[in-house]
Parts: C-alpha cells; sequence; structure tokens
C-alpha cells in the first residue's frame, strides 16, 4: 500500500467510524468505554478499537474525496487513483498472503480467500476525552494491632487514605455553607403565604357599564350580519412545511471538529446538525430533497468545494 493511502485511511479513522477500501473490506472503529478488569485488578481508559469487515467492501467515496482534496485533483481522478490502488492491495494479497497496513494492522489471506485483520499495537486514535493509563483501585490500609499484655482481643484499625478523608472534609464543610445559607436568607412577610383553616374570602369590582354613544345627525351605520349558521369563517395562513432535509458537506466525531471545519471552510452560513454520535456540517435545508440541492446550487463556489455532498433526512 503506498504512504499516500495509509495516511488518508490514518486520519480518516480519527474523525470516522467506518473508512472503506473499494473492492477489500471497512475498517470499523468502535468506542470503548472506561471499566474495571476483574482479572488485572485495573481500571482500563476509554479507548477505540480498529476490526475489519470483508462484507463492506462498497466505493462510498470518502477516501476518495479525502485524497481529491490532499492532491487538489477531480473526484473522479482520486477515485481512478483508490481503485489502482486497491487492485494493488489485492494483488499482494493473491501473492504473499499478507499484507501490513502501517500504524492500522495487518490483512491475512486464508486457503479459502478469506481475510483476517489484526489491529497494530501502536494504534493511539486522537480521542475526544481526557484519558489515563490504568490504575489500580486505591483501597484502604487496614492493620491488625497486637493484643498488649492487658487486653485479650485483637482490634482492626482501618486508616482511611488522605484522599478520601480530605473529600469527606470538603462535603461536610459544602453541606454547612447550604445549610447556613438557607438559614440566614431574608423572606419577605408581605409576600408570605400563611397557612389558615378559613379560605380567604375576596370582592369582585361591580362591572362598569357603558351606554352607547348615538349616532351624529345624518350618518348611518352599517353594521355587518352574520351568517344565517351563525359560523363566521376565518382564513387561516397556510403553516410553513418543516425543512426536514439538509445538504451535508461534512461529518464529524466531535463538535469541536464540527466548528474548526465550518471556521476554515470558505463557505459562509453553515450550520451543525447532530445525528446521533456524530455531527454534520450542512449549508442549505429545505421541506424535499430538490428544494434542499436546489437552495444549495444557488451558493456561489458550493460545486467546486465540495463535489461529495450529499442530502440526508433530520
Amino acid at each position: 500500500m503506498s504512504e499516500l493511502i495509509n495516511r488518508h485511511i490514518i486520519t480518516l479513522l480519527r474523525r470516522h467510524d467506518c473508512v472503506i477500501m473499494p473492492g477489500i473490506g471497512a475498517f470499523v472503529a468502535t468506542k470503548v468505554a472506561a471499566g474495571f478488569d476483574s482479572l488485572t485488578g485495573k481500571f482500563n481508559p476509554p479507548a477505540r478499537i480498529i476490526s475489519f469487515n470483508p462484507a463492506i467492501n462498497y466505493d462510498d467515496g470518502l477516501l476518495a474525496s479525502s485524497v481529491s482534496r490532499r492532491l487538489k485533483i477531480s473526484f473522479e481522478q482520486a477515485r481512478e487513483r483508490v481503485e489502482e490502488e486497491a487492485e494493488l492491495m489485492r494483488r499482494r494479497l493473491k501473492a504473499e498472503g499478507a499484507l501490513s497496513i502501517s500504524r492500522v494492522g495487518t490483512l491475512y489471506r486464508r486457503s479459502d480467500s478469506r481475510l483476517d485483520f489484526r489491529p497494530a499495537a501502536s494504534w493511539t486514535p486522537r480521542l475526544p476525552i481526557v484519558s489515563c493509563p490504568a490504575q489500580r483501585p486505591a483501597a484502604p490500609i487496614i492493620e491488625l494491632v497486637r493484643p498488649s499484655v492487658d487486653s485479650e482481643k485483637s482490634v482492626a484499625v482501618v486508616r482511611v487514605p488522605l484522599r478520601l478523608r480530605r473529600l469527606r472534609a470538603a462535603a461536610a464543610a459544602m453541606l454547612i455553607f447550604l445549610v447556613g445559607f438557607a438559614l440566614s436568607t431574608p423572606i419577605d412577610l408581605r409576600q408570605a403565604q400563611y397557612a389558615s383553616l378559613a379560605a380567604p374570602s375576596f370582592t369582585a369590582p361591580e362591572p362598569e357599564v357603558f351606554e352607547p354613544l348615538p349616532a351624529p345627525a345624518g350618518m348611518e351605520l352599517n353594521i355587518a350580519s352574520a351568517p344565517a349558521d351563525g359560523i363566521l369563517s376565518i382564513a387561516k395562513p397556510e403553516p410553513e412545511k418543516p425543512k426536514n432535509y439538509v445538504v451535508v458537506v461534512a461529518s464529524l466525531a466531535t463538535l469541536e471538529q464540527a466548528k474548526e471545519f465550518i471556521t476554515n471552510s470558505a463557505l459562509s452560513g453553515l450550520q451543525i446538525l447532530q445525528s446521533g454520535d456524530n455531527y454534520r456540517v450542512y449549508c442549505a435545508s429545505g421541506a424535499s430533497q430538490e428544494e434542499a440541492l436546489s437552495a444549495a446550487d444557488a451558493i456561489d463556489g458550493f460545486r467546486s468545494a465540495f463535489p461529495d455532498a450529499w442530502v440526508c433526512r433530520r
């Protein structure tokens, strides 16, 4: 595999959950939550592991689009470049039986022509979280005090770690502060509500009656009469159709990456739509796919800047 395609696969795996090599398969990045390993007795930090699925081998255009932007060539030229690289990979797997992808893993070709994948140990994804190495849980130190001459039973003394004692002291101080704040807050007695056995009585003011003014001499009053059925029809404005279709130009893993993409983009008016764990950047929306595409085509430089944009439903 060429170094160019190798770098693009590594870069895309840090921003996307799936990168497809046409005709070969898909490299899938799966998030693993932090947890406790009972065998080693350590807390493992969050991570992302790489797996391979040979059944997903169609060309989704993601890799070709990345090559097109990097080499500043057309999308079709980039797609031909990716197909040539995929053909070289298939020939090398057939001839040597193995293919190493730097910092990603190694593909192995079995006797039945199926592919196996072993992830690289040096895979270090940039997670959008603060990670830490595996840690052993802190446990209280228990010492058994030897009985003295005057004592007949052993006494178990539990020493609480310093961090836990500080945490308890901080929690106690916060509780005292909240209780003191609640007790020292003044209450306006004029606006306070008191409990009473009898319901309060209210006296409503008498309504004012206005006499109609007589019409001036020589003026006729025309009063519109209601329909025979007594129902007046009022024309209601048609509600605006919701714009459920958007033209997506990029799909990123974090909100910070989406904001950075908008800042570096030459187009204005880009917005962010969260879809599951991804953040999609779109440039136009509409009540239908045709309306969304028409709005995007009206933007100057849209087709040249984002040739691989697609329409999705909110």
